[in-house]
């Protein structure tokens, strides 16, 4: 064929594309999607970071962080086991409605009416059984949400949207942080604004979103079923980011206590912790946003992913290490500041690289899903090693943003094991 190999590849690929049904990513969709990837991020980071452990300290005072260790490993093992059964349903939908649109939507609003279940949790056993429900209805919606990048972002484009996606994070910390830790001091209309936030940002993409009936017909490029180098690579790259999500979640989980506790944060005169948690949320994000969006573009245009994904673990971990060392606020700040960074490049370009080593490309929802359980396990494991962490004698707050270091630096040397990965 004329133009080699090369051309061959490429007239293959867009006639793949073409009979799966994907679309260009327009800007519509992108802004959409962005919009849509905030408020999934913003239904769970407030919860997690000001409301869940404010809950946690209402309810069993003293014994706050066992508490929210135990709460939030169930709820998480809850949401991987139901992200699962979504994936692998969304994948199959034949409904007239479309194969995403459905779980979107019946996932945004069992949501919103899981707030309410946590609001009115008085008890260690309510609290843990409206977590649970709230994890398998944010699942439930963050399955197929997560399906539509290979649904539509062709290969070459991947980095550039999934710097795009990787706004979700930050923004979602941002808005959570600012609106929920500063503006608003009432706890019902916390969990009010967070409702109708999530909704404003999930239905409307979800009514409009161009959704087809039925599942793409089997690639016929499928990765083979048996042993491979390939699928070593992607369950090398499940290992690793599961490390990276463990760091991830020890910030987002216990860093509300370490200002309390390590660093005196309202004895200083700073305010309220969870001001705190805000101003730390605005610094992360930012820079998060920053090194996403860069790193993403940039790894389309370099075609090299993996050096930026270690590199980008390895700035996590000296974040957090820095965190655990922190005596000042400056201090703090300086080390956040590393840690938003290195997660903003790590999030993008890792998201980027794992949606190319998928085993099936006729099933992303599925496969996702199981990716998706490197975000469930430490969500489960995380919480409980804090609160075993914190039980050890001489042990305090900082020796879980240190395990959380060390993690990450795990994550960056865990994807050096790759081979024939660029």
């Amino acid at each position: 064929m004329a133009g080699g190999p090369d051309a061959e590849r490429k007239i293959i690929d867009a006639s793949s594309r073409a009979s799966r049904g994907d679309r260009p990513v327009g800007r519509g969709f992108l802004a959409g999607y962005v919009i849509a990837q905030v408020g999934a991020f913003l239904s769970f980071l407030p919860l997690l970071q000001i409301l869940l452990p404010l809950k946690a300290e209402q309810v069993a005072g003293g014994g706050r962080v066992q508490l929210l260790g135990s709460v939030a490993a169930l709820g998480a093992l809850a949401g991987g086991l139901s992200n699962l059964v979504a994936g692998h349903f969304s994948d199959r939908s034949r409904s007239r409605f479309g194969r995403r649109r459905p779980w979107l939507l019946a996932g945004c609003a069992a949501t919103v009416v899981s707030y309410g279940l946590i609001w009115q949790a008085h008890g260690a056993v309510a609290l843990a059984v409206s977590v649970v429900l709230f994890q398998v209805a944010f699942n439930v919606m963050f399955a197929p949400l997560v399906a539509l990048t290979p649904d539509r972002a062709p290969p070459e484009r991947r980095g550039f949207v999934a710097g795009l996606l990787a706004l979700g994070h930050p923004l979602g910390l941002i808005i959570g942080g600012v609106v929920i830790g500063s503006l608003i001091t009432d706890e019902a209309l916390r969990y009010a604004a967070l409702a109708l936030m999530v909704t404003a940002a999930i239905a409307p993409f979800a009514l409009v979103l161009n959704d087809p009936q039925r599942s793409p017909p089997p690639d016929a490029g499928d990765h083979p079923a048996g042993p491979s180098p390939h699928r070593r690579n992607f369950w090398l790259g499940w290992i690793a980011r599961a490390l990276a999500v463990a760091a991830l979640s020890i910030a987002q989980t216990y860093l509300l206590f370490f200002l309390q506790d390590a660093l005196h944060y309202a004895g200083r005169g700073l305010g309220r912790p969870e001001q705190g948690v805000s101003r730390l949320g605005v610094v992360f994000g930012v820079l998060n946003v920053a090194a996403a969006l860069a790193a993403g573009r940039f790894s389309d245009r370099l075609k090299r992913r993996r050096l930026l994904v270690v590199g980008g673990a390895l700035a996590m971990a000296v974040g957090l290490a820095g965190v655990a060392l922190a005596t000042t606020w400056p201090m703090m700040l300086g080390a956040y500041a590393v840690f938003g960074l290195g997660a903003g490049c790590h999030t993008a370009v890792d998201f980027a690289l794992m949606t190319e080593l998928l085993p099936s490309r006729d099933r992303p929802a599925r496969d996702l899903a199981v990716l998706n359980l490197s975000n469930i396990a430490p969500q489960v494991l995380a919480p409980m090693l804090g609160g075993l962490l914190i039980g050890l004698p001489g042990a305090d707050i900082r020796w879980i943003f240190a395990a959380g270091a060390v993690c990450a630096a795990l994550a960056a040397a865990t994807v050096g094991l790759m081979r024939g990965v660029r």
